[in-house]
């Protein structure tokens, strides 16, 4: 964790830890440090060989098995930055899959892509729309002894964003950052060589490759699942999780809901969760729901659960809780901090209350700020534009300098999120962008959906909300709802939606949309596509 460049990062764990291990355990296949270290410097020359050269962005299709370290390391020893390419889990059309990942690729600049051979009807499809793509498979092919020496400022991620609306956005990461990135979660976490991580989050999302780095360098074995694997059979996860002593789990909060709604009676009979530490909550609003759900069905301190805060411009980790703390959540004024940012504390939970969950404070080397829509800081207990910096924060956008130059204010990386502090602790109250206004009110979508999602005859309480513009331009709050329902039965589910948001946000202005299961959509991340969602339901109106 000292080293300069994530290459000599790994030849440091080989020599101090080499049997740290990344598992598999979809294929039980499973690999060392040291056997990663022999092997990366051999792909490293295998991929000069092919024509990388330092500078490049390479990109990376592979299935979560050995290859994956092995070739990560390798492109870091040839001096390449690396670009883990999204796709979601079972993805079923190549050719939109194939046209989505192109434009990531041509932002990029990609001349090379490490291609899996189960992927190869895909790389297929890119070979089309980018003749000038050089495919690579692991493994193949001549290699080239001679190595550059790799400097501590060279890029080595370049992350696309996932959402598929908006032009692909490269998160630049260069080696300093990435090493300052895993330091603070180490560090902050109180992460050892002791701890057993279990993950299911894909690596092309930043808590997945993050959080994989920052516990296996570190010296820790970590046991990396598939995205499908969980969301098949999530207690059998849970189950290997118990097996192996576990004692670090991550994803965002719906994947903790998803987890014990799968929970039968008897399933917690033979799993022994004693010594799970902490489970990383983050990449989306954290739930107070959840928190308490989670603790009570589990049967584990409640000091693990560990809601979190973090982006990928960040190199992750922006807040975490102190470890072995409980879990705070506040209720809140609703209409007050929509309205005048003002925080105001309910004695409890009811009507006008919004739950609100600490995420902690700074990780170690991150400092961070409030700031109203001016730019002037504000102090503790005002809602305002989360705004950070520090050695692990991104330099900006990969050529995109228009992107990058929005997304500073000075020093300061402009977060989008909106937040607040009390007592030094951060909580984060939505999006920026996603706030709903409807005649002059700010309304946060997740209030909205929390009441959506209650109503019964809502499929799985899948459902979202945005802002609603009639063709006579009159402001509603939308609400997409998905439900089995036939048309009569989708026409009350329709107004008793409506009327149980009216009542609890008081406002008559609510347009509710019936979908048929599994319309909406998430992101590669697991967020919600609210713009896109919106962009449909307007298309789609007569």
């Amino acid at each position: 964790m000292t080293a300069t460049t994530l290459g000599a990062g790994l030849a440091a764990l080989a020599r101090t830890a080499p049997g740290a291990a990344l598992h598999f355990p979809h294929t039980a296949e499973r690999i060392t440090a040291a056997e990663v270290d022999r092997a990366a410097t051999v792909a490293a020359g295998r991929f000069r060989a092919a024509g990388v050269v330092p500078g490049d962005v390479v990109g990376v299709l592979l299935p979560p098995l050995n290859d994956v370290p092995v070739t990560l390391f390798g492109l870091w020893r040839a001096g390449a930055a690396v670009s883990l390419l999204p796709i979601q889990p079972g993805f079923g059309d190549e050719a939109a899959t194939g046209r989505r990942l192109a434009r990531i690729a041509q932002a990029a600049g990609m001349r090379h892509l490490v291609l899996a051979n189960e992927f190869r009807p895909l790389g297929a499809v890119l070979g089309d729309l980018l003749p000038d793509l050089t495919v690579i498979t692991p493994g193949v092919g001549p290699s080239d002894t001679r190595l550059p020496d790799v400097p501590a400022d060279a890029l080595a991620v370049v992350q696309f964003t996932s959402g598929s609306t908006s032009a692909p956005r490269g998160v630049m990461l260069s080696h300093t950052s990435l090493l300052a990135g895993l330091r603070a979660v180490v560090v902050s976490g109180r992460l050892t060589p002791d701890d057993v991580v279990v993950q299911w989050v894909p690596l092309f999302h930043d808590m997945g490759l993050i959080g994989l780095l920052s516990s296996w360098l570190n010296g820790s074995d970590v046991h990396v699942f598939t995205p499908t694997a969980f969301l098949r059979r999530p207690v059998e996860v849970l189950r290997h999780f118990a097996a192996v002593g576990g004692t670090i789990l991550n994803g965002p909060n719906f994947s903790y809901d998803y987890l014990l709604d799968a929970l039968r009676p008897g399933d917690l009979s033979t799993v022994d969760l004693s010594r799970w530490r902490l489970a990383f909550n983050g990449s989306e609003p954290v739930s107070a729901e959840t928190v308490e759900r989670f603790t009570a069905t589990l049967g584990v301190h409640p000091s693990v659960m560990y809601p979190v805060y973090g982006m990928a411009e960040a190199t992750l980790a922006v807040t975490f809780p102190e470890p072995g703390s409980v879990p705070r959540a506040v209720p809140v004024d609703r209409t007050a901090l929509a309205t005048s940012g003002t925080v105001r504390i309910l004695p409890g939970p009811g009507p006008g209350a919004k739950r609100v969950v600490s995420v902690g404070r700074p990780v170690h080397g991150i400092v961070l700020r409030i700031v109203d829509p001016s730019g002037e800081p504000v102090g503790e207990g005002r809602l305002g534009e989360i705004q950070i910096g520090g050695p692990a924060v991104s330099s900006g956008y990969y050529r995109d300098p228009e992107a990058t130059r929005r997304l500073f204010d000075g020093a300061w990386l402009r977060t989008g999120d909106l937040g607040f502090t009390l007592d030094g602790d951060l909580f984060v109250a939505g999006r920026l962008k996603e706030m709903v206004v409807v005649r002059g009110r700010n309304f946060f979508p997740d209030d909205v959906e929390r009441v959506a999602r209650e109503t019964p005859g809502v499929y799985r309480g899948r459902c979202v909300a945005f802002s609603d513009t009639s063709d006579e331009g009159a402001e509603h709050i939308g609400v997409i709802v998905e439900s089995v329902a036939d048309a009569d039965g989708g026409a009350a589910l329709r107004r008793e939606v409506a009327r149980r948001v009216s009542a609890e946000l008081d406002l008559a202005a609510v347009r509710v949309y019936v979908v048929r299961p599994r319309w909406l959509t998430r992101t590669t991340s697991g967020k919600w596509q609210r713009a896109l969602a919106a962009e449909r339901i307007g298309a789609d109106r007569p």
